[in-house]
């Protein structure tokens, strides 16, 4: 699986840390059996964590029967947003930071190709607790991942895909940002061995007031990241709005957290404008821009 280590890991670019954490979920209680999942409303909202997560109903066989729900309440999805906390931890020092922000997700409803997103980091955490405001920037759209850096008044700008090509940035494997939005079942278990997960081990998901439930991914062999170990993705275990991921690397912990998160509640103009960048915003600022290399035969052509 593709992971952004690069993409969310430290304050540089550094594109990794964000497709590890698209996969893993779990269930709090005993798996029982399957029943059936009701059509997804119009509209999810989720309160803000308050209190201990509670156990979830049993409502899922298996895995499988959880990935086919959560691909269900995707076939309806337009839009997302939530806040987010981005927790990472390095095995070795011991050393824990954070990164605060929020998460816009549109998309045409049943057109995974035409996404975009934006993830705006406005505060950092260090390990020892000092918050800084550091305010980063990462859209992704048209094929082009952007990193904003307002700071430094930099922009990176990564080409993942050329014009006209089908691609689908969240899709495991190939998605560059660790948001577990829109995933299709498919896809998953072709890169993952999945299994329904206890419970979270992460304080910031345990602080969830509402039941949740996940599944816990295993990368098969040679499908994904070699840094990737385990993940796991949690889920609000009513409404199926993803509400965080758990993931093991090689090198630490990885942690995302999704706050107030409301599918298809629609966005304002405000939230709108993340989605982009306008020349006035940047004008003076150091541009670094990356293409993907010409396609195997063009400018061949007869």
């Amino acid at each position: 699986m593709t992971c952004l280590k690069q993409l969310f890991r430290g304050h540089s670019v550094k594109a990794a840390t964000c497709a590890l954490v698209v996969m893993s979920c779990s269930v709090v209680a005993p798996p029982a059996p399957e029943t059936e999942v009701p059509p997804a409303p119009k509209q999810r909202v989720l309160d803000a964590p308050s209190a201990p997560a509670a156990p979830a109903l049993p409502r899922f066989a298996d895995a499988d029967a959880l990935l086919t729900a959560v691909e269900r309440t995707s076939d309806s999805l337009r839009d997302f947003r939530a806040n987010i906390t981005l927790e990472t931890t390095d095995d070795v020092t011991g050393d824990t930071e954070r990164r605060l922000g929020q998460v816009v997700f549109v998309q045409d409803e049943g057109k995974p190709s035409t996404r975009r997103f934006a993830v705006v980091f406005e505060k950092f955490i260090d390990g020892s607790g000092r918050m800084d405001e550091r305010p980063v920037r990462y859209i992704y759209a048209d094929g082009w991942l952007t990193e904003a850096d307002f700071k430094q008044c930099t922009l990176v700008r990564r080409q993942l895909a050329r014009a006209g090509e089908q691609y689908d940035p969240l899709k495991p494997g190939e998605g560059p940002v660790p948001l577990p939005i829109g995933q299709r079942r498919a896809d998953v278990l072709a890169r993952f061995d999945a299994s329904l997960a206890t419970a979270p081990n992460s304080a910031l998901l345990l602080k969830s007031a509402r039941p949740i439930v996940g599944v816990r991914l295993k990368p098969k062999p040679g499908m994904a990241d070699r840094d990737l170990m385990e993940a796991s993705v949690w889920y609000d275990a009513e409404s199926l709005v993803p509400v965080g991921v758990e993931a093991q690397r090689k090198s630490g912990k990885t942690v995302v957290s999704l706050r107030g998160a409301t599918m298809n509640g629609g966005i304002d103009d405000a939230q709108r404008a993340l989605l982009s960048l306008g020349s006035e915003v940047t004008n003076g600022w150091r541009v670094d821009e990356r293409p993907l290399a010409a396609a195997p035969g063009a400018g061949n052509m007869p």
